[in-house]
């Protein structure tokens, strides 16, 4: 029977007892996987470690654990990519941090574009999909998602940052990957909203050289378009 991954804040490394408080996961624990004292799951931090704990006490207030075995966790791909994804709408865009964190995307930044539709993030539940996906593929660490921020703000970024950002457009060039990430690490990529870039941001993107690409001619939905992207660039 498959053991059951779960994130905890704190620091367990170097313990050989953990103690944790968090009502939501002692709910999950106690409710959903209807676990009990004596049962077996794995603990992780983010840190890159996993713990195998025995549970020793499961109460509505408190859950102990009594460490069983430690080993390194499955690290995150050795090209780090980051996601600014326009916002879109709610379910579309919960759905890209599902599949891109599976996938290995190391950071999500939600920009606001010109046709960006919507402008903010729940930013709990953004974290806590981002979590729960972390758990179920089997990462060892969880990706940041970071607060919204505006295109412009991006492009206003300094060279170094600007000289790792790639452009996905259906007029860009075709995406060749083994020329796309040469000396790119950790590499960022630009997606658009319904409707894509405006032709104001792509004349702003050639003015800053950031490299535009193309999958194809067929219009793929924004949230298709971040997890095909993912793939190519992570599989």
């Amino acid at each position: 029977m498959k053991t059951h991954r779960f994130f905890v804040d704190e620091k367990i490394g170097g313990k050989e007892q953990i103690s944790l408080t968090n009502p939501e996961l002692l709910h999950q624990m106690s409710k959903v996987f209807r676990f009990k004292a004596g049962d077996t799951v794995i603990l992780f931090d983010g840190t890159g470690g996993e713990t195998l704990c025995e549970i020793t006490l499961l109460t509505k207030k408190v859950a102990e654990f009594l460490v069983k075995e430690r080993w390194e966790g499955l690290s995150s791909p050795a090209q780090k990519v980051t996601m600014y994804l326009s916002l879109i709408k709610k379910d579309n865009f919960e759905w890209v941090l599902q599949k891109g964190t599976e996938l290995g995307v190391n950071r999500f930044v939600p920009i606001v574009s010109e046709r960006s539709e919507k402008k903010d993030l729940n930013m709990e539940r953004a974290r806590k999909i981002v979590v729960e996906a972390t758990e179920q593929s089997g990462w060892a660490s969880v990706p940041e998602v970071c607060e919204p921020v505006s295109l412009n703000d991006i492009l206003e970024q300094k060279d170094s940052i600007l000289e790792n950002l790639i452009v996905f457009h259906v007029e860009g060039i075709t995406f060749e990957k083994s020329v796309v990430m040469v000396g790119k690490n950790p590499l960022g990529v630009l997606i658009g909203p319904e409707g894509g870039f405006s032709e104001k941001e792509i004349e702003l993107f050639k003015s800053k050289n950031i490299p535009i690409y193309s999958l194809g001619k067929q219009t793929l939905r924004a949230e298709t378009a971040g997890v095909a992207i993912a793939s190519l660039l992570l599989l």
